[in-house]
Parts: C-alpha cells; structure tokens; sequence
C-alpha cells in the first residue's frame, strides 16, 4: 500500500498553498502603471525549498483601471536563490510533463537538446493548457546569471479550471 499520492495538477507539486499567498506576510516589491493597467509585484520568502528549488514566490497582478470589478490577472513566478542543480531542472521537467504531457514544442522529458541548449546557458519550455476563456501557461526557465524561474501565467485561470476560484 503506497501513501504518495500522484500529482494531478500542478498546485500539487507545491506544498505551499499558492491560493493563500495574500493570507500571511508579503512584500510590496513594485509597482508600474502601463496604459491602462497597474501592474504590481508582491513577494514572499518561502520558508522551505519548493520543488526542492525554489525558495522565493513573487505575484504579478494586473489591474485593469476600466475594469475594477472584474477578476484581476495574475502571474506566479517561482525564483531559486541558491542551491539547485541541472538535475533539479530535470526533475522539474520531469515532473511537469507528467501532470501536461509535451510542451508546445513538441518536446516531452529531458532530453539531448535540453542538454545541450544548458550548456549553452538556456532552457525555456513552456507548456499551454485549459479550455477556452481558461487558458494558462506553465514556464520552466534558466539561465546561468538569474537560475531557474518557474511561472504560471493567467494563475487566476488555473484556480478557475481546478474550480478553486
């Protein structure tokens, strides 16, 4: 009898509930207005490693001024301080293409290109899903001078797929 559970989603990567970011502290860390929208980052310290990578949570949310009652726009994106390995990276991707099979390369695991394309300093996948009006992103990056980055784009898109929202 096994109690690992398989992840079916991405959240469940995460041992930190993302959906309560706003529930403790963070960090006004900038804010820029573009046109008609303001965008704004907050930004957490995480008291553990998540996906045994990343340490540091920042939220990007977009505000339309014309719009204030709609649901505001919002990206994740997961930073590594310090700490992490190219196996890390593989182990990331490994786990991803589990949950949302290939990417919108056409690529799947690890494989002799992402090899290559590190030791040239650059690995970018990026995998589209959900439906309709619910479509969100998933991006794995890296580069040697920023380390990797992990993102969900259109976050609020996501909870709304997994009825969280």
């Amino acid at each position: 009898m096994s109690f690992f559970k398989e992840p079916k989603n991405v959240l469940d990567l995460f041992t930190y509930d993302l959906t309560t970011f706003f529930y403790e502290d963070y960090n006004e860390i900038n804010s820029e207005e573009i046109l008609d929208t303001v965008l704004i980052d907050y930004e957490k310290t995480l008291p553990w490693k998540e996906l045994e990578v990343f340490n540091r949570v920042v939220f990007r949310v977009f505000i339309e001024k014309s719009n204030v009652t709609g649901t505001n726009h919002i990206n994740v994106t997961c930073f590594a301080d310090d700490g992490y390995a190219k196996e890390d990276l593989v182990k990331i991707i490994e786990k991803i293409t589990r949950i949302a099979g290939i990417d919108d390369n056409r690529k799947g695991f690890w494989s002799d290109s992402d090899d290559e394309n590190y030791e040239n300093g650059f690995i970018d996948r990026m995998w589209t899903l959900g439906k309709n009006d619910n479509i969100y992103s998933l991006r794995l990056t890296y580069d040697p001078e920023q380390g990797p980055q992990f993102s969900i784009l259109f976050f609020t898109n996501l909870l709304k797929n997994l009825g969280k929202l």
